[in-house]
Order: C-alpha cells, then sequence, then structure tokens
C-alpha cells in the first residue's frame, strides 16, 4: 500500500514538472515571435523592463488557462497590431550586422595619429625654411 503511494506520488510530481516545462516551451515560442509592448525594439524573449515582464506573466497565465499560443500572438495582434510581430528577416540582418561590425574608436585614433604627424611634420618643415633671420615681410608695391 505504501508503495503504491509512493508511485502515485513520483507520477503526480513528474507530469506536473512535464506539463510546467511544456508551459515554459510555449510561452517561450510565443515570446520569441512578438516584441516587447513598451516600445523599446528587443524582442520579449530578450528584453527585461517591467513591461516585458508583466506580459511574460500574462502569456504564462493564458497558457495554462489552455488558450493557444496562436490564439495568444493573434490577440497581441489585435491589441498592438502587425508591427508587434517579429520580422525573422529584419532581425537576421540585424544580428549579421551587429556581429559583423567592429568598434569604430581604433580608427579615430589612427586618425587622430596620422593627422598630429603630418602636422609635426609641416611644421618641422616650414621652421626649417625661415632660415636664422626668421621670417621677414616684404614690401610689394604700391604706393609710396
Amino acid at each position: 500500500m505504501r508503495l503504491k503511494s509512493m508511485v502515485l506520488t513520483l507520477i503526480l510530481v513528474l507530469a506536473t514538472v512535464v506539463v510546467a516545462s511544456a508551459q515554459q516551451i510555449d510561452s517561450r515560442v510565443v515570446e520569441e515571435k512578438i516584441y516587447c509592448p513598451c516600445g523599446c525594439g528587443e524582442i520579449l524573449v530578450n528584453c527585461h523592463c517591467e513591461t516585458a515582464v508583466s506580459t511574460r506573466t500574462q502569456i504564462q497565465n493564458r497558457l495554462i488557462a489552455g488558450v493557444p499560443p496562436e490564439t495568444i500572438i493573434k490577440d497581441f495582434v489585435t491589441l498592438y497590431g502587425s508591427t508587434i510581430l517579429v520580422n525573422e528577416d529584419t532581425e537576421r540582418i540585424k544580428a549579421a550586422s551587429k556581429s559583423a561590425s567592429f568598434d569604430m574608436f581604433p580608427l579615430y585614433v589612427l586618425g587622430i595619429v596620422a593627422a598630429a604627424f603630418v602636422a609635426y611634420h609641416f611644421g618641422k618643415a616650414s621652421s626649417r625654411s625661415k632660415g636664422k633671420d626668421g621670417w621677414k615681410l616684404e614690401k610689394k608695391g604700391g604706393k609710396k
């Protein structure tokens, strides 16, 4: 009798864990397909603002109530418009540009060093051409 109750308890615990993890997976599917409603431009699954947290809770509660993920997504489109949907092509382009880009700071430093080098050598060359007497202004023609 005791063995049967332990097995029954174990089955109930495992069933609860499986259902909870399945709902978490469904929640993630919905969160990956919509942007955060606050307007920050982040995909909901990646956003950590207060709006994102409350929206995630709302999605999880609706999934627990038995609402399918497709219906939840359609409700968000009805509420916020089609701009709430993640455009996968746009997101791929954003990700590629982030990974392919590099920090411009080294180029700025290189430009400043090159400009300083050129300015230094122009200044040095002009000081050599002065001679020992320095610059002399010559009076060009005009009335005397």
